[in-house]
């Protein structure tokens, strides 16, 4: 919707155009104080107020702002007030509901200026984006899951003075199961001394709303009653829509042993200190006296190199000034505390390594010095990073679903894949969220009925193989049209290893399966489809050209006749003469008949389709995957396609797209010659009617060549059509006869004969008990004979003969 028609329904049609369901509403409000509204759409009511309210003056828009976020709107506001050129007002905020309830909403609003530039009011929508908020957490969740899951730092979520998180580190450093500690307090588990420190830190955190800078030492208490010391940091956040701090325990038991060792020996260094995770040093009258494996692991320097070296040295050349500063006042304060830094530590080869230390003043070898332990935060540095890029691409993803084709799911994994959540989006193939929510309707009543069997079949091997869904298949929109959507999933498991949700999008791709179809078909269509020729080559080289398609290796044409509307086979390839014999013709009535004329494309095996002729059992072909493709003329089918293939028993996606493109393609060619003269029609249908006989239909010139025979001869006497064409007639008589049979065609022309019973031999000498029917003609303007035989036992029409061949 353009700014300006959004405008104008907001100006103009009083918000009458808002559905009172939606999870969008008006609003036309004004910048000054506390933000009195103009008008707002009836479907405020869903957060428990009424126009009346606001239109009153009783209520502003300010009040049903959450406090918290009141400072953002009004810095927003001052920007937007100083940028004269600014016509647009977009903010993420929260508002509360009357029953105290937090929702979070994306304003999308424009802004209407007086001449001297002030804004005199603010007019647009209200987006409710809590859900799409939850989706944020829940699709980030395995990521962020991932990233503290993998550290070594126990991380616990508190809210509301409950813990309501914690990760695997924090459970092993108590060694408590989760269950065993979600729900309680955390002040459960550190000892009396410490509950003061943690309560004053974590009530400050929410307090500030920020983060506290100085990490605090404490001790924890396990479940064996055991303590081990830890360091935690406190973060600010919001968890689930409400505020909550981040805890980060990390275990500095060692770094304590370690600091222990250094004060109770002044000559031998334990194994823990040389062999620590932590660096060591001991720096004395500013340069280096001790340093451990790990220091000279880290910076690159041989013991040898670094022993007596300034300390100073050691560090970037932003930080050598404040190191140096910081050393002289606290020994000239004889700070007996730990004192913490976070500095650059310069290595060998002059690069820059993030690093904490940790200071205490010693004795050593009788004489004052620094112990440092320094830890390395590169780790730390890069988690952060992650974590920030994640968070990041939240504040994207709203953005993303409100603009994108991309329509977000959320199903249980139940049959017909009822509807958990979805994004408001769906309202491009014509339905409502409401729809899906309120369990009216399930995404499996969205998938085409020919797909749902794939799509089941592929959700079943991806769980089986572990694998996200990824999959293309088509859906109905409400109006009943056909898209096709391209689906990425994935599941999500709860503890036990069930799954719990299946989450996802759908991305419309039809305009991309036509452009790529059309684009390589329209390329090659015009070397293959003829139709200025007659109609049966043109349905015979459609065939070949369908056929080309990779996986199908066998097909027919069928054409509606226009009276009875029956289906006529009229091009087959890759079929048995048996096969095509028992499927030559199928009535508008019959069950195959119906089936073939459903309007909409059908993929099935042909196992299924054999099954519903009850007279005709085909299973001897041995045809598996099979598509049944309608080709319509306004609306109306005027042919069919089935293809099949002997190998594979699914038509792989891009198969079907390609077969449906080839149909729609055709649609004007099978056009043309629908528009054809009558007189055309009806010797084309001519045609129809003599392949689809069950008789032996040939012509001989007046020489006793064969100049046409129909598929039912070929089939009959074992010859190919084009070994047919041109033979002397008298060679498909036994030789012994032959001058018998020259005396029956002499008097066929000279009209002293129209019928004989005189067998035929075929090719691999069988004889063919025939009854034949003779009738000189014109064909294609020369005299021939035109024949017309049945096997013995039915009698030849000679009604039949003469109503086929009349116009010819």
């Amino acid at each position: 919707m353009g700014v300006t028609h959004m405008r104008s329904n907001l100006k103009n049609n009083k918000h009458k155009w808002i559905n009172k369901l939606s999870h969008v509403f008006a609003i036309s409000w004004k910048p000054t104080a506390n933000w009195p509204v103009e008008s707002v759409s009836g479907n405020i009511e869903q957060y428990g107020y009424s126009m009346e309210d606001f239109l009153s003056g009783k209520m502003t828009y300010r009040d049903i702002i959450f406090h918290e976020d009141i400072d953002k709107i009004n810095s927003a506001l001052l920007d937007i007030i100083k940028d004269e050129d600014e016509e647009s007002f977009n903010l993420e905020y929260r508002i509360t509901s009357s029953s105290g309830e937090l929702h979070w909403v994306a304003e999308r609003s424009f802004l209407t200026r007086d001449k001297k530039g002030n804004i005199v009011d603010i007019q647009g929508l209200i987006f409710d984006i809590t859900e799409y908020k939850k989706i944020d957490f829940r699709m980030t969740e395995g990521e962020y899951s991932t990233l503290v899951e993998k550290g070594n730092e126990g991380i616990v979520i508190v809210q509301d003075e409950e813990l309501k998180f914690v990760n695997n580190k924090f459970c092993e450093l108590l060694d408590y199961e989760k269950n065993e500690l979600i729900g309680g307090q955390i002040l459960d588990h550190v000892p009396v001394e410490y509950k003061r420190v943690i309560s004053k830190r974590y009530m400050k955190t929410l307090t500030d709303k920020m983060n506290v800078q100085r990490n605090s030492e404490v001790e924890f208490l396990t479940k064996n009653e055991n303590t081990f010391s830890a360091e935690v940091s406190f973060s600010y956040i919001h968890y689930e829509l409400k505020p909550a701090v981040v805890m980060t325990i990390r275990d500095i038991s060692e770094r304590k042993h370690a600091e222990i060792e250094l004060r109770d020996s002044e000559k031998k260094y334990s194994t823990l200190v040389e062999k620590g995770n932590y660096m060591i040093v001991i720096v004395q009258d500013g340069n280096l006296a001790f340093s451990n494996q790990k220091f000279n692991s880290v910076t690159g320097y041989e013991k040898e190199e670094s022993i007596g070296k300034p300390f100073s040295k050691f560090f970037s050349r932003g930080y050598r000034m404040l190191i140096g500063e910081r050393f002289k006042g606290d020994m000239a304060k004889n700070w007996t505390a730990p004192r913490k830094y976070t500095v650059e530590l310069f290595t060998k080869k002059s690069t820059k390594v993030d690093c904490e230390l940790n200071l205490s003043i010693i004795e050593h070898e009788g004489k004052p010095a620094y112990m440092v332990i320094i830890r390395d935060l590169r780790e730390q540095k890069e988690k952060e990073r992650q974590l920030n890029e994640i968070l990041g691409m939240q504040a994207l993803l709203i953005d993303v679903v409100n603009d994108s084709p991309s329509i977000i799911f959320i199903w249980r994994p139940e049959e017909n894949w009822p509807v958990e959540f979805v994004s408001d989006n769906i309202s491009q193939l014509g339905y409502s969220a409401e729809d899906f929510v309120s369990g009216r309707m399930s995404y499996g009543d969205l998938v085409h009925p020919s797909d749902i069997e794939n799509l089941k079949g592929e959700v079943r091997r991806s769980i089986q193989e572990s694998k996200n869904v990824s999959y293309e298949y088509r859906i109905f929109t409400k109006s009943g049209e056909v898209r096709w959507v391209d689906e990425k999933a994935n599941y999500k498991y709860d503890e036990k290893g069930n799954i719990e949700y299946i989450q996802g999008i759908i991305v419309d791709i039809t305009d991309r399966k036509k452009v790529n179809d059309f684009i390589r078909i329209e390329a090659e269509i015009g070397d293959f489809f003829v139709p200025a020729g007659d109609m049966k080559s043109f349905f015979e080289q459609f065939l070949d050209f369908t056929l080309q398609i990779n996986t199908i290796d066998c097909g027919a044409l069928y054409i509606i006749d226009e009276q009875s509307e029956d289906l006529i086979l009229v091009a087959h390839k890759g079929l048995s003469n048996n096969f095509v014999k028992s499927t030559r013709h199928y009535g508008s009535n019959s069950i195959i008949g119906k089936l073939l004329t459903t309007g909409y494309p059908i993929y099935k095996l042909y196992s299924e389709i054999n099954a519903l002729n009850k007279d005709k059992d085909l299973s001897y072909e041995g045809l598996k995957a099979t598509a049944i493709v309608p080709i319509k003329n306004d609306n109306r089918i005027v042919a069919v396609l089935l293809l099949a293939s002997h190998d594979v028993f699914e038509m792989p996606s891009d198969v079907r797209s390609s077969v449906e493109t080839v149909s729609m393609q055709a649609e004007e060619f099978f056009a043309s010659f629908q528009g054809r003269p009558k007189i055309e029609k009806t010797t084309d249908n001519s045609q129809y009617l003599i392949e689809s006989l069950n008789d032996l239909f040939y012509v001989v010139d007046l020489e006793g060549c064969i100049v046409y025979t129909n598929q039912y001869f070929s089939y009959v006497m074992g010859y190919a059509k084009d070994e047919l064409n041109g033979m002397s007639i008298l060679g498909l008589y036994q030789q012994n006869r032959a001058l018998e049979a020259a005396s029956i065609f002499s008097d066929i022309i000279n009209g002293k004969r129209t019928i004989s019973d005189m067998p035929m031999e075929s090719s691999n000498g069988k004889m063919v008990m025939l009854e034949t029917k003779f009738s000189k003609t014109k064909w294609n303007g020369k005299d021939v004979v035109v024949c017309l035989g049945r096997e013995s036992g039915s009698k030849v029409s000679n009604q039949n003969l003469n109503t086929a061949f009349s116009v010819r």
